[in-house]
C-alpha cells in the first residue's frame, strides 16, 4: 500500500533531517579530531570520536533505510499514475513523486501557477485514492480519501 503522506514526509522533512545531521555529526567529528591529534593516547576525546563515528554510521543507515522505503512507494506508485486519464494530473504526480520535485519547481517548469499544480495534485491523489482504496492512501489514515 502506498501512503501518499508518507511520501510526502520522507521527500522533504525525514530525509532532508537526516543529511543536514549528518553533516552536523561528520563537522563535529572533524573538529573533535583536530583537537585531538597532539593529545597523547588514552585521552577522553577518544570517545568522542568513537560516539561522534557511531552517531554518523546510525544516521547514515537511516538515510539509507528512508529512502529505500521511499524507492519501494515509488515502484509500487508508477503503474498506478500511469492510469491516469488527464495527462496534466499524470504529469504532475510523475514529477511530484517519482521524479521528487517540489510542487513549485513543477510549477516553474511546466508555466503553470502554484496553486494549479496544488489543484492537479489533489485531484490526481483523490482520483487514485477513489479508484485503488487498497492501494492508495491519501492522507495520514485510509479514510481521508475524497
Amino acid at each position: 500500500m502506498v501512503n501518499l503522506y508518507r511520501m510526502r514526509m520522507l521527500m522533504s522533512r525525514k530525509t532532508v533531517n537526516l543529511l543536514w545531521r549528518i553533516e552536523q555529526e561528520q563537522a563535529r567529528a572533524t573538529k573533535i579530531t583536530t583537537v585531538l591529534t597532539g593529545m597523547p593516547r588514552g585521552g577522553k576525546g577518544s570517545d568522542q570520536v568513537a560516539d561522534g563515528a557511531v552517531r554518523i554510521t546510525e544516521l547514515k543507515e537511516a538515510y539509507s533505510e528512508s529512502i529505500a522505503e521511499l524507492e519501494m512507494m515509488r515502484q509500487e506508485l508508477l503503474p498506478l499514475i500511469n492510469t491516469l486519464d488527464n495527462v496534466d494530473l499524470r504529469a504532475a504526480m510523475l514529477l511530484r513523486y517519482i521524479k521528487g520535485r517540489r510542487p513549485e519547481e513543477i510549477a516553474d517548469a511546466i508555466s503553470l501557477a502554484d496553486r494549479t499544480i496544488y489543484r492537479y495534485l489533489l485531484r490526481a491523489e483523490n482520483e487514485l485514492c477513489r479508484r485503488y482504496p487498497d492501494k492508495v492512501i491519501h492522507g495520514q489514515k485510509p479514510q481521508n480519501c475524497q
